[in-house]
């Protein structure tokens, strides 16, 4: 089983969490070994986002005192619409991570188009032969860190949902053959094999019939590409703005079966 964390900053689990999704924040806490929701707020992106603008926020996150988030660790976890996720496949891996740092990026200049020097690039080996690879521009998080030093908040961590939720469906005893990740109209698919991914797409959701037509041309795509038949799938959902039960009738007149998940309300935070 490979746990796939540590990712911008070396994990260490932040004693309260933002998430920043569409266009909402969500405080959580970290109370009793698990983290709960205490405030929400109606915003912006986190990218555009002010001192001003985020100072509600900025002050449940002190609401122990005076300046208190100086001396709480925080963390923020972003969803998945300014990430670009790519499993490459290798025949071998080097053992030495600074060979393998150099050969995935070899591999990753020529396939992406843009110039990877402007991206924070992290990777994680997930077998033998293939490694995800995500990137984040230098510049978003850069606004990010900006933001919360001009807040007086100790930012100590920075995660990423879709990551979060491998991570933790990972951890479950049965895990889906793919997921379904849904934060406002933003949609994320992840297949798996063994729980490990093998394949990612996102897209923006419409209308419902949108929606639920590039989900099921997603299957037949890994059914096609990949010769691999889905049987299982899981939804996890945070504010979503989908009518669920359209998407689930169509995958059960596909013969693919729900699979519940524990603690799927959040899958998305860290584990």
């Amino acid at each position: 089983m490979v746990i796939i964390e540590n990712y911008f900053i070396h994990y260490k689990r932040p004693a309260q969490l933002v998430f920043a999704g569409e266009n909402y924040l969500d405080i959580y806490k970290y109370v009793n070994k698990s983290f709960q929701k205490t405030r929400s707020f109606d915003s912006a992106t986190i990218f555009e986002q002010t001192a001003e603008s985020f100072s509600a926020a900025a002050r449940e996150l002190s609401i122990a005192g005076a300046n208190a988030a100086n001396a709480i660790d925080t963390g923020i976890i972003l969803n998945s619409a300014y990430f670009i996720f790519n499993i490459l496949d290798f025949e071998k891996i080097p053992f030495r991570e600074g060979l393998r740092k150099e050969i995935v990026e070899w591999r990753l200049r020529k396939v992406f188009p843009e110039n990877i020097d402007d991206y924070d690039h992290q990777f994680y080996k997930l077998d033998k032969n293939k490694v995800l690879s995500i990137l984040f521009k230098k510049s978003l998080k850069e606004k990010i860190e900006t933001l919360f030093t001009q807040s007086q908040v100790n930012l100590t961590y920075i995660g990423n949902s879709t990551i979060n939720s491998i991570d933790n469906v990972l951890r479950q005893k049965s895990s889906p053959d793919f997921f379904i990740e849904i934060d406002g109209n933003l949609v994320v698919v992840v297949f798996q094999k063994q729980s490990l991914p093998f394949y990612i797409r996102k897209f923006r959701g419409g209308r419902e019939d949108e929606v639920v037509s590039e989900i099921v041309k997603t299957i037949n795509y890994v059914k096609n590409s990949y010769t691999q038949t889905p049987r299982t799938y899981s939804i996890i959902a945070n504010r979503c703005q989908l009518n669920l039960d359209s998407i689930k009738q169509e995958l059960l007149d596909q013969e693919i079966k729900s699979l519940e998940l524990k603690n799927k309300e959040k899958l998305f935070l860290p584990g």
